[in-house]
């Protein structure tokens, strides 16, 4: 269930028996949006809009907690796009930082689990190969990666029994009322539909994680131990090996997918992750299909629709 915000009268209107109460930001986002959908029923949830509540306003959060006084917290509310965060950088800190600062302190002041999304871009300059676990030490190469950094510290520093998961690039169908951004799949599909190549790195290794998936997890995380947690699937293949796998699965032609041999120059960008410590730590009820097992079950579901 999605509680009302009456924002004029100050009330919360409930229409059935309260399970756990989540406030949710970001709720109108690509991942926010899947959440609400698969969360409403089990839980009483909170889902301001930025007009509702300010995450960038310390007073606004604390405020917010007071009164609807939530079992947890649930930050989705980011700046992603990481191109726009090296041009904006003071922007990309308030939002990715400041905010999560902001809640881990609301979170702690008011007895609520702190749980939100960091992302797998801490590791975008690590030279190591392999799945990479969180403990290894990181130096991000971008705005986006080490304002992620800073704010894991920051909240850990806050809130010690906070929750950080470091997410991977994401990707779904498109869905009514829901927003999308451009992906894997559908960047993908629609080259392919138009006959348009399509250059993959050979020098880069990420995991990419159908969303479902994601949301399929997430109740999980509210359990575990404070702390910084990989949350997506496992990859050991490049990005142009995934895409001649996910070629395969479609049934389409490889000849449009082009090795890209020269993006990463400098070094072989792995952002690939683990996910033993998630695993471990929830008694194994965290678990992801690896990436290539994602997109097959992903394709097999749009079948089972049509």
């Amino acid at each position: 269930m999605v509680l009302k915000i009456d924002k004029f009268a100050g009330n919360v209107h409930l229409t059935m028996k309260e399970t756990r109460r989540i406030l949710i930001t970001g709720g109108s986002g690509f991942v926010g949006g899947r959440v609400l959908a698969a969360m409403k029923h089990d839980y009483d949830i909170i889902a301001p809009g930025h007009s509702e509540l300010n995450v960038t306003s310390a007073e606004d959060v604390d405020k917010f907690m007071e009164i609807f006084k939530p079992d947890a917290v649930l930050h989705l509310a980011a700046i992603s796009n990481t191109g726009y965060c090296e041009e904006h950088p003071d922007e990309s800190y308030l939002v990715n930082v400041v905010s999560v600062e902001n809640l881990a302190r609301a979170a702690a002041s008011h007895g609520a689990k702190f749980v939100w999304f960091s992302s797998d871009q801490v590791y975008n300059g690590n030279l190591e190969s392999g799945l990479l676990p969180e403990d290894i030490a990181v130096s991000p190469e971008n705005h986006y990666g080490r304002h992620k950094l800073l704010a894991e510290q920051r909240a850990l520093e806050i809130c010690p029994d906070s929750v950080a998961l470091r997410a991977t690039w994401m990707y779904d169908d498109l869905r009514p009322g829901m927003k999308t951004h451009g992906n894997f799949v559908l960047n993908f599909r629609q080259a392919i539909k138009n006959g348009t190549p399509l250059r993959f790195a050979t020098r880069e290794f990420r995991g990419i994680t159908w969303v479902d998936e994601v949301v399929r997890n997430l109740p999980f995380t509210f359990d575990l131990p404070g702390g910084i947690y990989n949350f997506g699937a496992e990859n050991h293949l490049n990005t142009y090996e995934t895409a001649c796998r996910y070629a395969e699965i479609l049934g389409c032609d490889q000849s449009l997918i082009i090795a890209d041999t020269e993006r990463f120059p400098h070094h072989i960008r792995n952002i690939s992750i683990s996910m033993k410590k998630a695993y471990d730590a929830s008694n194994g009820r965290i678990r992801f299909l690896s990436t290539i097992e994602g997109l097959s079950a992903f394709e097999n579901s749009l079948k089972h629709i049509k």
